[in-house]
């Protein structure tokens, strides 16, 4: 049934106005090649002398207390998880965003782009959105703790190495203080549309999470990286995608290597994302079980489309404002589940089409998707997504972001486009529904969470 709602437009929006650029400077350039996305260069063995030896030179914060600390921070401790039993532990996790504040959608909407390798409008570059949640993970014999993005979009493990002389906001990895580390001193890079980049060289460590200790891990230490790196309060990444997604070839990823050497009696984590709590966790990464406790009814197993992303077939997509109105779309196809990603990010076609379902929705040039701040009370209902012939609910306030300075009456829309081959599904459809991801059996389960 067609829906046939009017909203009262606010304000108009300005054509006149124009978003501050950013100078972009040129991409950097290792071994006179330019770093374009992210590349993987093989370095000789005596070009680095990490391929031989530990660095000789200290950490300049080397007596810090906060690069000493190689034990376990108590304040963030591994919740213990009662259903899972042995060979299960929760890692609670830390939104970016502080004082109660989202994170700036322009922002999520570059950092999104950037990050799939898309192409990011002029007018929308701006420094890197940081992503959504990070927890505390150790590198190294005694473990060196670092706050790491956990990220199912990625595959790689880095961090900021001791020889980067811009990372003085990051706690750098030691390697003198680690019994296990091992150089490697391949060359490695990343480098995105606006300018930001990171590049260093590989070592390989233990990688400690929570109970879960893996050997011999490729690790990316970053020597160097732009501002927009270099003013995130993140330390690094830690990437859960299967081996197919990292940029170093050959390297076996974090997870993978979860699977190959069963370090978990099951290769699974689930992920739950909630409102932040006293304690400013905004939920939590169960690794080797699910926690029936954090969804309702029953999960629905869903094969991978590619097992390389966590990859998924949309069969449908609609919006259902009450009981009986229901508005199909015309959305379907593959989308990815990455919880590196704020919003919920579509091709151009695909966002104009969701955005005809709420009325006074706009494509404004300067700002992108724009709708009217009271669309939640007007149209109170459900952005739907159907998958494994089951529907998964996002509800329509979660959709709208915050207001759009200057223009009164108007909010930034969750929805985004600006992708290519497949959705992707991020913060926004994780916040509403629980996720199992299963390496061993290249599927997700997915039900709606308990809030």
């Amino acid at each position: 049934m067609m829906l046939s709602v009017t909203l009262a437009a606010p304000q108009s929006v300005f054509s006149g106005m124009s978003l501050q650029e950013l100078e972009t400077p040129a991409a950097p350039i290792l071994n006179g090649l330019p770093i374009s996305g992210m590349q993987f260069l093989e370095d000789n063995i005596e070009d680095h002398m990490s391929t031989q030896q530990v660095p000789q030179h200290d950490n300049e914060n080397d007596d810090d207390d906060d690069n000493s600390n190689t034990q376990p921070d108590n304040s963030l401790a591994v919740v213990p998880n009662m259903q899972g039993g042995n060979g299960s532990f929760k890692i609670p996790i830390t939104p970016h965003r502080s004082h109660g504040n989202r994170v700036s959608t322009m922002a999520a909407r570059v950092r999104a782009l950037q990050k799939h390798m898309l192409n990011v409008p002029g007018k929308w570059l701006q420094v890197v959105e940081k992503l959504p949640y990070y927890g505390e993970v150790g590198v190294g014999t005694p473990p060196q703790l670092f706050k790491l993005d956990l990220d199912t979009g990625s595959g790689d493990v880095w961090l900021a190495g001791q020889e980067c002389t811009v990372c003085s906001r990051h706690k750098k990895f030691n390697p003198k203080r680690s019994s296990t580390y091992k150089a490697e001193g391949r060359k490695w890079g990343i480098s995105y549309g606006d300018g930001s980049f990171a590049s260093g060289y590989t070592i390989r460590d233990t990688v400690t999470i929570g109970n879960l200790t893996v050997p011999n891990q490729v690790v990316g230490l970053a020597t160097n990286e732009s501002r927009a790196y270099q003013i995130d309060i993140v330390d690094g990444l830690l990437g859960l995608a299967y081996s197919g997604v990292s940029f170093i070839p050959g390297v076996t990823t974090f997870l993978d290597n979860i699977l190959e050497n069963d370090y978990l009696a099951e290769p699974i984590f689930s992920v739950y994302i909630t409102e932040k709590d006293k304690n400013d966790y905004a939920g939590e990464y169960l690794f080797g079980a699910i926690d029936k406790t954090r969804y309702s009814g029953e999960l629905t197993w869903v094969p991978l489309h590619k097992p390389k992303f966590w990859e998924v077939m949309l069969d449908d997509v609609s919006l259902n404002f009450d009981s009986f109105t229901k508005m199909g779309l015309d959305i379907k196809g593959s989308a990815i589940i990455d919880t590196g990603t704020t919003l919920i990010v579509m091709s151009d076609d695909q966002a104009t089409e969701f955005h005809r379902g709420i009325p006074s929705a706009q494509n404004n040039e300067i700002y992108g998707w724009i709708m009217p701040c009271n669309t939640e009370t007007v149209l109170p209902g459900n952005l739907t997504f159907t998958i494994g012939g089951v529907d998964f609910a996002v509800p329509v306030k979660n959709l709208m972001r915050e207001p759009v300075k200057g223009l009164d009456g108007w909010c930034f829309s969750a929805v985004t486009s600006g992708a290519s081959n497949f959705i992707i599904l991020g913060d926004v459809f994780l916040r509403s529904n629980y996720v199992v991801f299963d390496r061993r059996n290249a599927r997700v389960g997915i039900a709606p969470s308990k809030h």
